[in-house]
């Protein structure tokens, strides 16, 4: 019995050894990030049943997760936990009539039909957007709402009903293009969901415009196929989405769904990438068009807007309180200038299919490397002031009707230092996506696959269509939000950015910042634990705030709970400063470990940790060895 208890007691103290290294690993478990979302729920037109219902499967969606980053390595970030809190309400009497009655209306009033199915009346969708807005303003909003319509007709109608769908363009665009006798769906998608566009922080409020932080969705509704045609993941049709028709439980489980892609692709969609040149300050986007007719020969065709790239990156996106950014624009000739010729002759290529037959294209990869050697011969001041970084976009702009794309199938490709980008005068150009019919996009106008790129590059926002499956852990497609306000949307020809951008551009970068403080502050607490001891610490450090290890904590967790709160207000400028504040204290603590190292072993210059993994299982294992032998004295001894 006493062997054992010595036994017991040596092995005791190997585990206390050993959690004693591993005992940051507490401050993991004690200062993450809480970044509560809250979602109001708004139900118009349901019984009090359904919305019981609705509550339970809804809470069941609130759980924690860490946000995602796709590329270049799917990975996770661990110190950030999201969750969504959900306020469930039932939408006022008023706003149900009034988007019944108006939606009656329209279809009373113009009897507009949807090309594609002759049997969908077609209603423009500010005819609710309008009144949803209106709603919404009232409202002092800090969440996010879900507005869900459950049907324009009462039960009483149910003789008359009438299917009807939304158009992607508005009631103006819709009267003008019928009266002139114009298909309106070419290469348009009809839908049943709507999300806000961005609101700029510069402006006021109050403007009814469709901005704001809310998405709608008409179950009564009918929406399009839409997604790949031919192959790929995440085509969307009208039985995947939530429809009044279905009966009780099939509708209320298709809202949860609905409401889990909207969490997940919309409100905390996953970020694509850390931009190369995250934590700048001045950023100037610079735009060179690259003709193949000399600089000043304008060409009535050429449909790329930068005015409306500038207003939405310019106005609409929110910025951290230390940054700006500018914009220029550049134009170059094919014709006179050597660097540009050689560059886009180098990178052609030509890829011969049996389907396609010959097709040339322009090798991305190829356009990146000798933009890149050949930079300062497009922008001689690209390395003059190091506080400051410039985001080429190189677009070619090509009059011939042949069609010339980027890899065969882009007309812009995003890489972390530049945006490349074609646009030529070749007519409507099919694409393997559906709207019920195959689509096409317009290859004279690349102001939306540039626009996404930007985001992709300098803010790390990707196509609300990426998720991740959680079960095979694989990055797979699901369109149903890539429609209305989205450039990466090829379902309509709008560009303005939603909210879904501008959030996610803004959070990201804050992300980043987190990550970055709170890695420094593991860091000293690991050296400190390895190579200080707290009474020398605190007697070197000039903060009256920490005096001990007690008092370091207190002040770490006073700043997370406040940087939490922030996120949850959308007040990024203050969650920003209190950022800032944990960035301060990594500082002046590394600066004071410096010093005391400086005087104790000069010979060290190292913020990182002492402890090695090598150290820690030679240490473990000569520990094994003496209990191995002790156990053998000890054995002698007793026996």
């Amino acid at each position: 019995m006493k062997y054992n208890n010595i036994i017991v007691y040596l092995f005791i103290l190997l585990f206390i050894l050993v959690n004693i290294v591993h005992s940051n690993g507490l401050f993991d478990q004690l200062f993450k990030i809480q970044h509560t979302t809250n979602i109001d729920v708004k139900l118009i037109g349901f019984d009090s049943l359904e919305q019981d219902e609705l509550k339970i499967l809804l809470n069941k969606l609130n759980k924690d997760y860490s946000p995602t980053v796709l590329y270049p390595k799917l990975q996770t970030i661990d110190l950030i936990k999201q969750n969504h809190k959900f306020t469930i309400t039932e939408g006022s009497h008023n706003l149900n009539e009034d988007i019944k009655a108006a939606v009656k209306k329209y279809i009373a009033d113009f009897q507009h039909r949807s090309t594609l199915k002759q049997d969908e009346y077609l209603v423009p969708f500010d005819i609710v957007d309008n009144i949803i807005a209106q709603d919404y303003k009232q409202q002092n909003h800090i969440s996010y709402v879900v507005y869900i319509i459950n049907t324009i007709y009462d039960r009483e109608d149910y003789s008359r009903i009438e299917k009807y769908t939304y158009s992607q363009l508005n009631s103006t665009t819709i009267n003008s293009l019928h009266r002139d006798g114009i298909d309106l769906v070419d290469h348009l998608c009809n839908v049943k969901l709507w999300q806000s566009k961005s609101e700029s922080p510069k402006n006021s409020n109050n403007s009814n415009d469709g901005s704001g932080r809310y998405v709608w969705i008409d179950i009564g509704a009918e929406t399009c196929t839409y997604g790949p045609q031919t192959k790929g993941t995440g085509l969307i049709s009208n039985d995947q989405l939530p429809h009044t028709n279905s009966r009780f439980t099939k509708k209320l489980y298709d809202i949860s769904i609905f409401f889990y892609h909207t969490i997940r692709q919309l409100i905390s969609p996953p970020i694509y990438q850390i931009p190369e040149n995250y934590g700048w300050i001045d950023l100037e986007i610079q735009l060179i068009m690259i003709h193949d007719h000399l600089v000043g020969q304008l060409e009535v065709s050429e449909q790329f807007d930068w005015e409306s790239i500038k207003e939405q990156l310019g106005e609409k996106m929110p910025l951290l309180p230390n940054q700006r950014i500018s914009f220029s624009k550049r134009e170059v000739s094919l014709l006179n200038n050597l660097y540009a010729a050689q560059i886009k002759q180098s990178s052609l290529k030509t890829h011969h299919s049996a389907l396609k037959g010959t097709q040339q294209f322009l090798d991305s990869k190829e356009l990146h490397h000798w933009f890149k050697v050949h930079i300062q011969k497009f922008i001689p001041s690209y390395l003059d002031d190091p506080s400051k970084t410039i985001i080429p976009i190189f677009l070619f702009d090509i009059s011939y009707k042949e069609l010339l794309l980027l890899d065969r199938y882009y007309q812009a490709v995003s890489f972390p230092d530049m945006i490349i980008g074609i646009q030529t005068q070749s007519g409507l150009m099919k694409i393997d996506y559906q709207c019920d019919k195959q689509l096409g996009i317009n290859p004279m106008d690349a102001t939306k696959p540039i626009l996404q790129s930007l985001l992709m590059t300098v803010w790390g926002v990707g196509s609300n269509s990426l998720v991740v499956n959680e079960n095979s852990k694989q990055i797979e497609n699901n369109f149903i939000w890539n429609i209305g306000y989205n450039p990466s949307n090829m379902f309509t020809n709008l560009k303005d950015l939603s909210f879904s951008q501008t959030d996610s551009a803004i959070r990201n970068y804050l992300y980043f910042d987190i990550i970055s403080s709170i890695d420094s502050l593991k860091s000293i607490m690991d050296h400190i634990g390895d190579d200080e001891t707290w009474d020398e610490f605190t007697h070197s450090i000039d903060n009256p705030s920490v005096r001990s290890i007690d008092s370091f904590f207190k002040s770490i967790n006073s700043t997370i709970t406040d940087i939490n709160s922030n996120l949850q207000l959308h007040q990024y400028s203050q969650a920003y400063n209190s950022i800032n504040q944990l960035s301060d204290l990594a500082m002046n603590i590394s600066s004071v470990i410096h010093k005391i190292h400086s005087t104790k072993h000069s010979y060290l210059e190292c913020e990182k940790s002492t402890f090695l993994l090598s150290e820690f299982i030679s240490i473990s294992f000569t520990t094994i060895i003496v209990i191995y032998f002790l156990y053998k004295v000890l054995k002698k001894s007793l026996f």
